[in-house]
């Protein structure tokens, strides 16, 4: 599979550490890709860039973000922060439709960090 820099990957270094990040750059001659690390089961990788064979990495799975409850609920916030009326009637009608369909337990929902505006909590 061929990367460019700036895609999103998940993959695993060289010591066995999984790693989720964004390209910042490529040995294309060696099949190396630079990636900075934001999230992994190794604390101190995190906020640092590894190298990492191409053949170890994957690209990252795109989430629909407003398919979940909880990036809409931030959504929400910035709607309220901009006093954006029209945004905020929108948001607040796909969190309906969101929650009703979690209810009816058709949704599997990825794991995903609770947010406010101070920052990730911790549960």
């Amino acid at each position: 599979m061929s990367f460019a820099i700036s895609d999103w990957v998940q993959g695993r270094t060289k010591d066995g550490e999984l790693i989720q990040g964004f390209i910042t750059s490529m040995n294309e001659e060696q099949n190396i890709a630079s990636v900075y690390v934001v999230q992994s089961d190794h604390d101190t990788a995190v906020g640092t860039t590894v190298a990492v064979l191409s053949s170890w990495i994957k690209e990252q799975p795109a989430v629909q973000m407003l398919d979940y409850e909880e990036p809409i609920l931030d959504f929400i916030e910035l709607a309220l922060a901009t006093r954006d009326e029209e945004w905020f009637a929108e948001l607040t009608e796909r969190l309906h439709e969101v929650v009703q369909k979690q209810a009816s337990g058709s949704n599997n929902a990825p794991i995903l960090y609770n947010r406010n505006s101070l920052g990730r909590i911790i549960r």
